[in-house]
């Protein structure tokens, strides 16, 4: 077996989750009073966490006087609403149960909050897996390779060698790359092949299940 252990991107990778992120991010800017975004606009905003969703959501970014309370409610707002719209990709439930039954180990890092990231993870995956690394405010985030590390130790991985990353957006290539990881990215998601092709992955995959062969 070339890969032991997968590490996952979750939005955009595992589950598209970007119609649930609009509307919540919508709901809130009208409510205070702006203009909403298209659909396509917020793609572009995702992939850096919440806080960097909502700089680039609002005209008026981190300067914004009602910034952190915004932000507040805005996270409290889509802990709620983040299972409406959201579903896994085609062939993700059925790849990972594979994967597990392979005795691959699995864990998902991502820079969506510690707590929705938990939601998702006991709705859609578990127990296949069970181990999630989110922004909780305590370490580093994506592209830096602190929570890569972290999930690894969770894992009780120390062969980077066996370690194989898969993501869909810029973040998840300088992630790979800044964690010494063999790399997939997905053209299926957040970010389409043109965003996609001046990186170095092993592999761009079209679609989940192509991840098998790469065991």
């Amino acid at each position: 077996m070339k890969y032991n252990t997968i590490l996952f991107d979750l939005d955009g990778t595992l589950l598209y989750t970007l119609e649930d992120l609009a509307d919540s991010i919508n709901y809130m800017l009208i409510k205070y009073g702006f203009e909403p975004h298209t659909i396509d606009d917020v793609r572009r905003f995702v992939g850096n966490g919440l806080r960097k969703l909502v700089e680039r959501a609002l005209p008026e970014d981190a300067a914004y006087e009602h910034f952190e309370e915004f932000l507040k409610e805005f996270i409290e707002y889509y802990n709620c609403h983040n299972l409406i719209k959201t579903k896994p990709y085609d062939g993700v439930i059925e790849t990972t149960e594979e994967l597990a039954e392979k005795g691959v180990k699995m864990a998902i890092v991502t820079n969506k909050g510690q707590t929705a990231s938990d939601s998702l993870i006991n709705d859609f995956f578990a127990p296949h897996i069970t181990i999630v690394v989110g922004d909780d405010g305590k370490h580093k985030r994506k592209p830096d390779p602190e929570p890569i590390e972290i999930a690894l130790k969770k894992l009780g991985v120390t062969d980077k060698s066996k370690v194989l990353y898969v993501g869909d957006s810029d973040v998840d290539a300088a992630t790979g790359e800044n964690a010494g990881l063999d790399y997939v990215l997905c053209t299926y998601g957040f970010r389409d092949m043109e965003d996609l092709k001046s990186f170095s992955p092993i592999a761009y995959i079209d679609s989940f299940e192509k991840i098998l062969n790469f065991i």
